[in-house]
Order: structure tokens, then C-alpha cells, then sequence
């Protein structure tokens, strides 16, 4: 029997134009028969909270990160964004990761960090209902051992 192939990603920017490769590498590796650990660190906590991750394709600038000489294209991607998912063209990445939480399982996890839910003071309660359980460093590398892990 083949040893089951697997992806770690420590999502740590939260930022609205990064959260778009956590979705994307996350479903071609759940699509290509990978199991999927997501863990939720510094600012990618904050994002999953649930008054934040449902509006994240909905905000301004203020809601991405990058290099000032980048300001012009990430407007672009947010004024593109915003108007595909008004249009029903593209779902919010809320809705994505819902999707992918339903249709793959126990094969897509994520975990909130404990030491940044202590240090930004986010209980498990203030995390959208995607959020599997509060679980640390060693619990994630051991779950995702073997395999690649990605730093978005």
C-alpha cells in the first residue's frame, strides 16, 4: 500500500491576496489524492476569525500586504475580486474553504496555533466553524511528516 501523500501549510500573513495560494495549492493537492494540514499562525489566525474571513474578498487595500511599489496591482486584483464574486463569477475564499472542508473531510484539516491564540487572545469560539481544533507546532509537523510544507 502506497504511504498517503501529504501537504502542511503554515498560513501566517493573513492577508487577502495570500490567502488566494492557500486555497489554490490546498485544493490541487486535495484534488490530486493529498491529505491537506493548514495551521494557523500570527495574522492567518486572525483571519479565520469569523468576523474577519467572510470579508476578506470584500475590503480595500487595507486588508493585503506588499511592497508600496506593488499598491497599483493588488488594487487590480482587489477591485477584480471583489467584482467575480459580486457577479457570482467566483466564490469568497470563505466559501471555497467550506467547500473543500465538505467535499474532502478528515483529508483537509486546520488547526489554530495555541501560542497565537493566546497572544492575539482568539478562543476557539472566535474562529469560523472550518477551523478544526486548536493544536500546536508539534501535533501539525508530526501530522504532516514525510511531506512538503509551504510558509504562505
Amino acid at each position: 500500500m502506497a504511504e498517503e501523500r501529504k501537504l502542511g501549510i503554515v498560513f501566517a500573513s493573513g492577508a487577502a491576496n495570500r490567502i488566494c495560494c492557500l486555497v489554490v495549492y490546498g485544493a490541487a493537492a486535495l484534488a490530486a489524492g493529498y491529505k491537506v494540514v493548514v495551521h494557523l499562525v500570527n495574522e492567518g489566525l486572525v483571519a479565520f476569525r469569523k468576523d474577519v474571513l467572510p470579508r476578506l474578498n470584500t475590503q480595500d487595500l487595507g486588508v493585503t500586504i506588499g511592497p508600496a511599489m506593488y499598491v497599483p496591482y493588488i488594487e487590480t486584483y482587489l477591485r477584480n475580486l471583489k467584482n467575480a464574486v459580486e457577479k457570482g463569477e467566483f466564490k469568497d475564499w470563505y466559501s471555497y474553504l467550506k467547500e473543500l472542508k465538505s467535499v474532502y473531510g478528515d483529508k483537509f484539516k486546520i488547526y489554530a496555533c495555541p501560542l497565537a491564540a493566546q497572544l492575539y487572545n482568539i478562543k476557539k469560539e472566535d474562529l469560523v466553524d472550518i477551523v478544526d481544533e486548536i493544536k500546536g507546532a508539534e501535533s501539525f509537523l508530526e501530522e504532516v511528516y514525510g511531506g512538503p510544507i509551504l510558509y504562505l
